[in-house]
């Protein structure tokens, strides 16, 4: 079956119907024999187990969302081993909103279909066991999120960027942060290699802790990609927003992270509100309206929530921002 045909026979949009131009089934979304046991090794809680292993898709029965977990299980295996490209990489969209089970864990088989062959990877790569399962933890983590914003099982309802870079071998999770391994490129070609860093939702972001997960990244990618020498690290996010400093208390963890960073200089998105969205995704974990936010139903019990409804208010915006760290080596 096509592709792009069955994206829009479930209701893809067509701007995300775009996000799946180019791929191909291949052979077929490959399941392992221990689907199980490897669900139970990415993090997922019991109840999210039982609700993905009854709604594994069947090439018969759901004809189009196997398709859909096909081609992107095709995708990682394209790029398995590969440093995200100069020219970064295109998360995949969130399903509609009305799709059955089937369609909200599609995504998720098609991960656990490369899950074998990510492991042989990390093996020849010497990556210790304790690195992989916080890596392809994410997958749990981002099931739990699913279930807590919108009420439902599965991973479908949000846009997942992260995930099909840890189950291709590009993103790492060590200690409090994750690293993606990254070309950077000057228009002629790889000039250099930078590690992406990124700062899990797993909890307060602990100034010490956050070190020595530079300091352990440093060494451990000299050994596990001698071939990639680390230029820098860079981290794009909204926690980089010096606006933040107007809000939070100067000692407060966010801002001693910022104060870690250079910034690059402000390039405004063509949609204003982009920043303002990714902070209540992420920074907030709420679900975001695809109009206008309804600053009203965000609770008001934290610093940085008061923040984020004040500053809107005031009709200002948040941004992402982009930040060198400063005296990695």
């Amino acid at each position: 079956m096509d592709v792009l045909g069955a994206a829009e026979r479930v209701g893809f949009s067509e701007r995300d119907r775009v996000r799946f131009q180019g791929l191909e089934v291949g052979d077929g979304l490959r399941v392992p024999d221990n689907a199980e046991a490897l669900i139970a090794y990415c993090g997922v809680g019991a109840s999210d187990r039982e609700e993905m292993l009854a709604a594994r898709p069947d090439p018969h029965n759901d004809p189009e969302w196997w398709t859909i977990a096909s081609a992107l299980a095709s995708e990682v295996e394209r790029d398995m081993g590969l440093a995200l490209p100069s020219t970064g990489f295109r998360g995949w969209p969130a399903v509609p909103q009305d799709a059955p089970p089937v369609g909200l864990f599609a995504p998720a088989w098609a991960l656990l279909a490369s899950l074998p062959r990510l492991l042989e990877l990390h093996a020849e790569r010497g990556v210790p066991d304790s690195v992989t399962k916080a890596t392809v933890s994410a997958l749990g983590g981002v099931m739990a999120t699913h279930r807590q914003v919108f009420g439902r099982s599965g991973v479908g309802l949000m846009p997942l960027w992260g995930p099909p870079l840890r189950f291709r071998g590009a993103d790492y999770e060590i200690g409090r942060h994750d690293y993606t391994r990254a070309q950077l490129g000057l228009g002629d070609g790889v000039s250099g290699h930078l590690l992406m860093m990124h700062i899990p939702p797993s909890g307060p972001l602990d100034v010490q802790e956050s070190e020595e997960s530079v300091a352990t990244a440093v060494e451990s990618f000299k050994l596990w990609y001698p071939e990639e020498p680390v230029h820098g690290f860079v981290c794009h996010s909204w926690l980089l927003d010096p606006q933040l400093a107007e809000y939070l208390r100067p000692d407060s963890n966010i801002i001693r992270f910022q104060q870690r960073f250079d910034l690059t200089p402000l390039l405004p998105p063509e949609d204003p509100t982009e920043g303002d969205r990714e902070l209540m995704r992420l920074g907030l974990q709420l679900p975001v309206p695809e109009g206008a936010l309804d600053l009203a139903s965000v609770p008001q019990d934290t610093s940085l929530q008061r923040a984020f409804v004040a500053h809107l208010r005031a009709g200002r915006h948040w941004y992402q921002r982009t930040g060198m760290l400063k005296g990695w080596s």
